[in-house]
């Protein structure tokens, strides 16, 4: 079973200027948030893996759906980048973000895979692996930043 899960994002603009010393200043600003799919995660641990808060920003769920994976353009605008964690048995997680559009011209998609031992080490950003993979309109795959930026300058070439 997974769930759609929505929340909010917000950023404390009084913790810019902080010298980490004494109260950190309150400036608090919503800046939106993300929708995701997660897969094998109960309700708590859903919070586990979202829910964050320090003196500089936070995120939180605001609204959870089961997830029909027939209707996915339900889940996302066009535009957006589809996100999804899959929750292993042993508490790992797999976090894949997905293009919802072309986003440039040339490159038909773009995936950004991330795994992380525990919910704690999404949070802080410690992966325990990174991936990338752009799939351009002439069938070409590039595996790195690098490969990527070579192929776009050989589709500016003059045939």
């Amino acid at each position: 079973m997974a769930k759609i899960v929505h929340t909010q994002y917000r950023e404390n603009y009084g913790a810019h200027q902080w010298d980490g010393k004494g109260e950190c200043p309150q400036y608090w600003k919503n800046k939106g948030g993300d929708t995701y799919v997660i897969h094998g995660a109960t309700e708590y641990q859903i919070g586990q893996i979202i829910n964050y808060s320090s003196e500089y920003s936070s995120e939180y769920i605001i609204n959870t759906e089961e997830y029909d994976r027939y209707n996915r353009k339900d889940v996302w605008q066009d535009w957006e980048s589809q996100k999804y964690i899959t929750r292993a048995e042993d508490g790992s997680l797999l976090v894949e973000y997905h293009s919802g559009c072309e986003v440039r011209t040339g490159l038909k998609s773009w995936k950004h895979t991330w795994e992380y031992p525990t919910p704690e080490a999404r949070i802080s950003g410690d992966c325990s692996s990174f991936a990338v993979e752009y799939v351009f309109e002439d069938g070409y795959v590039a595996n790195d930043e690098d490969e990527a930026r070579a192929h776009f300058e050989t589709l500016k070439q003059p045939a």
